[in-house]
């Protein structure tokens, strides 16, 4: 049940809370990866599908589920089509070096309308009280944040990165609608240097104190001593090779410190800065927690050979989402559906081929 607190200004705080179970999950999961083993990718379109309805389904706001009705048929369709055109652009490469060069350049004008109409797709099958999201971001104004502004980053040795980041997270929020009501995204491009700024430090900190130790096993002739072993295999010491293997692993985790870091950090603060009306959100992930989660996720997935996968997936969404609420101000019953012409889902998919991270 969601925690609902009524304030002194006529608004009330209600949390967001995740109800699905790691049992439910996994049945939904092995059987969808069979499925689509044996169906050679086609059943994965009717996957996606049933797992987005039941992760969306077990979302709930106010004791109301979320909902995601788009049809397993029109996914199937635009990810043929959208197969094809990476089949067709991955040969060129191979075949015909004009043509890969056409269809390399005929990307950047399609990058942003594969965004804008990903955006209006997944929006306008994900409903709340039946009501749907509709986005109403336009080609240009894609085509400016997400290609042409890039023409900046070599011209000021890539400080305006964190600034584009913060105008396309503006971008897509702010054409963002709940019914009719507007959303709007209040939030500031410094907290997206200040993440940046604090990401880097904690990860060179974090690299600073791994290399510390590997110097001070180095100067300890820990080093050569492996280096000694190796050249006669036959007295390879175990334990030396795998503290190595374990200096290196420390590295990889002292980076995704710093990387969790930002993202925690930016999910608060662009959450806590969107107003849905008159409403605000709030989220109050925490770091230690986050990590904390992460890494025994990992572990979990990696000694299960991946059969852990769904109780993660579960375990994180229940955090997620009960680290989140809304200051609600406005009627949600004086909310209105707008109608819109039938979105295809080939942006959607193009996106997913072109690894485009894509979302709200």
């Amino acid at each position: 049940m969601e925690s609902i607190e009524q304030t002194n200004t006529d608004s009330k705080i209600i949390s967001f809370h995740f109800t699905g179970k790691a049992s439910e999950y996994f049945k939904i999961w092995i059987v969808n990866g069979l499925l689509t083993v044996l169906t050679l990718g086609i059943y994965s379109a009717w996957a996606k599908v049933r797992t987005n309805r039941y992760m969306y389904g077990n979302i709930y706001l106010d004791n109301e589920p979320f909902a995601y009705t788009a049809l397993p048929v029109n996914i199937l369709k635009g990810r043929l089509l959208a197969l094809g055109f990476f089949i067709v652009y991955t040969l060129s490469a191979q075949y015909s070096q004009i043509l890969y060069i056409i269809l390399t350049i005929s990307l950047l004008p399609i990058i942003p309308w594969v965004i804008v109409n990903s955006l209006r797709f997944r929006g306008k099958y994900t409903l709340y009280r039946n009501i749907p999201f509709i986005y109403k971001g336009d080609y240009l104004d894609a085509f400016k944040y997400f290609i042409l502004i890039y023409i900046w980053v070599p011209l000021t040795l890539g400080i305006i990165i964190p600034y584009i980041y913060y105008k396309q997270k503006a971008y897509i929020i702010n054409n963002l609608y709940f019914g009719t009501l507007p959303i709007k995204y209040k939030g500031k491009a410094s907290t997206f240097y200040i993440a940046f700024i604090a990401s880097t430090i904690i990860s060179l900190l974090s690299a600073g104190v791994i290399v510390g130790i590997a110097m001070a096993l180095g100067s300890s002739g820990f080093f050569e001593l492996l280096k000694k072993n190796i050249e006669h295999t036959a007295s390879i010491n175990v334990p030396m090779i795998a503290t190595v293997s374990g200096i290196y692993v420390l590295l990889i985790i002292s980076f995704f410190i710093g990387s969790a870091f930002y993202k925690i950090f930016i999910l608060n603060n662009v959450i806590s800065s969107i107003y849905c009306g008159q409403s605000q959100l709030s989220c109050s992930m925490d770091y230690i927690k986050y990590i904390s989660i992460f890494l025994t996720n990992a572990l979990a997935i990696i000694f299960s050979l991946g059969l852990a996968i769904p109780w993660a997936r579960i375990r994180y969404n229940k955090y997620f989402y009960s680290s989140i609420s809304i200051s609600l101000k406005d009627n949600l019953d004086e909310i209105t559906s707008i109608d819109e012409k039938d979105i295809k889902s080939f942006a959607e998919e193009l996106g997913g081929f072109l690894d485009l991270d894509i979302g709200f």
